[in-house]
Formats: C-alpha cells, sequence, structure tokens
C-alpha cells in the first residue's frame, strides 16, 4: 500500500512530494516502517501515513539531512565540527575566467 504515497500525493489541498518508505518489520498491528521525506512539512509522516489508514503511535528521527542521529537521547545536542559541514554543502560553481 505504500506505493500510493511513494511518487507524491495531495492531502486536504496541501501537496506532498516523492517519498522513499518500506517496511522494516510487518506486524498486523504495529509495523515499523521506514520513511525518507525531502520537505518536512508540518506533521508530514504522520498525514502520509493516515492518508493509507495506518494510525501513528511514535516517530523516531534517525537522520537530518547528511547527518545521522545514531544513539543522540532526546533533547540532547552535538556540536558538528565546521569541516563537516563545508563537506556536508554543496560546492559553488566555479568561474572560468578568460
Amino acid at each position: 500500500d505504500l506505493e500510493r504515497i511513494r511518487k507524491g500525493v495531495q492531502i486536504d489541498g496541501v501537496k506532498y512530494g516523492e517519498v522513499e518508505a518500506k517496511i522494516d518489520r510487518p506486524h498486523e498491528i504495529y509495523p515499523w516502517v521506514t520513511v525518507a521525506i525531502r520537505e518536512g512539512k508540518n506533521r508530514e509522516v504522520r498525514k502520509l501515513m493516515e492518508y493509507l489508514g495506518v494510525r501513528v503511535s511514535r516517530l523516531i528521527r534517525v537522520s537530518f539531512g547528511p547527518f545521522h542521529l545514531g544513539q543522540l537521547e532526546p533533547g540532547m545536542v552535538e556540536e558538528i565540527p565546521a569541516r563537516a559541514i563545508k563537506a556536508a554543502l554543496p560546492k559553488p560553481a566555479s568561474k572560468d575566467r578568460a
């Protein structure tokens, strides 16, 4: 049923873009699903799952952009070194000089 949201959908007048979604642990009542979104609109994952008729009881963020959170506890922060941020940013277009 995840195919219904993979290419993007419109829910209540709001367009949600493509998502990657897969069932990690099938279960009749509480399946575990991994969803990768691009934009992160307000309550996007919950609304997409509701669209499929699935109630979300818990969300776990595992990454934010190119940064994986690992075992970071809720409410905790970790400083990202400047070199890691620079490496994650797109490189500026070079201008050839004549």
